[in-house]
C-alpha cells in the first residue's frame, strides 16, 4: 500500500470515526412520562407504558402457548417481520393483511412441517383509552424472540419482509409496479370506504401510498423491524455457529456479514 492510500485509509477511518460520534442517541432518560425505560432479558431498553404491563404479560403468555403447541406438533418456527405502522405512507389495514399473506406463502413454500408466526394478528387492546405504541410492542416481542433462556430456542428462521413479498400481495410484477399500485388503488376504494376516505380520495396520501409500496414497502424502513433485527443479531451471538437462527430477508438468505451486523436501532433506547 502506497503512503498516499495509507494516508487516505486514515482520513476515512478518522471521518467514521467522528460520524459515529456525533450521531445522538436517545437516553432512557428521554422517555415521556408515563412511559419509563424498561430493560429486557437481552439488555435492550424500550419506552413503554406500566400500564400496559398487564396486557403484554398476558399477550406473551398467549403467544408462547401458540408457538408452545406448534412446537409440539413437531412443526419448524418461523417469525415474520412485516411493518404493521403507516408510517412513511403505508395503510395500516394494509400492512396487516400483507402479514397475513407472507404467513400463508411462506407456509406453502415451506410445506406442512413450517408454522409461521404472523405478529401482525397479535394486536394489543387499548388501555385506559390509549393504544400501545412502539415501545410496548418490542418489550413483548423482544422477550418472545428471547425465550425464557434469552437463546431463542423457540425459534428456527426469522424473515424479513421485503419489496418482492409486499409487490407479491398487490400482484405486481417487475413491469409498470406505479401503475399495478395505481389500478389497486382504484380497485380498493370501489369496496373499501375508509381506504377511499383516507388513501383514494386524498391526494396527498394517494401520492404517498404509490411512493410507499412502489419504492419503499419493507422491513428495512420500519423501526419494529430494526429492533426486531437487531434482536435476532445478539441471540445468534449467544448460538454456537451452525445452530444460529435462519435470518432471510426478502425471500433470500442473510449472508454470513449481515447475519452478525446490527442496524440503526428504532424503539431501542440507548
Amino acid at each position: 500500500m502506497t503512503e498516499r492510500s495509507v494516508r487516505r485509509a486514515v482520513q476515512a477511518a478518522l471521518i467514521a470515526a467522528t460520524l459515529l460520534a456525533a450521531r445522538p442517541e436517545v437516553s432512557a432518560a428521554a422517555c415521556t412520562p408515563p412511559r419509563v425505560a424498561v430493560t429486557t432479558s437481552l439488555a435492550m431498553k424500550y419506552c413503554a407504558d406500566p400500564a400496559f404491563n398487564g396486557v403484554i404479560a398476558n399477550q406473551l403468555q398467549r403467544i408462547r402457548g401458540d408457538v408452545r403447541a406448534q412446537r409440539q406438533a413437531g412443526k419448524l418456527i418461523v417469525y415474520a417481520s412485516t411493518p404493521i405502522s403507516p408510517r412513511g405512507g403505508g395503510f395500516e389495514p394494509v400492512n396487516i393483511e400483507i402479514a397475513a399473506s407472507v404467513k400463508v406463502r411462506l407456509e406453502k413454500e415451506y410445506g406442512g412441517a413450517v408454522w409461521v408466526l404472523d405478529p401482525g394478528t397479535y394486536q394489543m387492546p387499548d388501555v385506559d383509552g390509549k393504544p400501545a405504541g412502539g415501545g410496548e410492542y418490542m418489550v413483548m416481542f423482544t422477550e418472545l424472540l428471547a425465550g425464557e433462556d434469552g437463546t431463542g430456542k423457540d425459534f428456527d428462521m426469522a424473515h424479513f419482509t421485503g419489496p418482492g413479498d409486499m409487490r407479491a400481495f398487490f400482484g405486481c410484477g417487475r413491469d409498470d409496479v406505479t401503475g399495478c399500485l395505481g389500478r389497486y388503488v382504484a380497485t380498493r376504494a370501489a369496496t373499501d370506504g375508509r381506504f377511499r376516505q383516507e388513501v383514494a380520495d386524498n391526494a396527498p396520501r394517494r401520492h404517498a401510498f404509490v411512493r410507499y409500496y412502489a419504492l419503499r414497502a419493507s422491513s428495512a424502513y420500519s423501526s419494529g423491524a430494526h429492533d426486531e433485527w437487531n434482536v435476532v443479531v445478539k441471540i445468534n451471538r449467544k448460538r454456537r455457529l451452525g445452530e444460529q437462527i435462519a435470518m432471510f430477508f426478502d425471500g433470500r438468505p442473510a449472508s454470513p456479514a449481515e447475519m452478525e451486523t446490527e442496524v440503526s436501532p428504532g424503539y431501542e433506547v440507548r
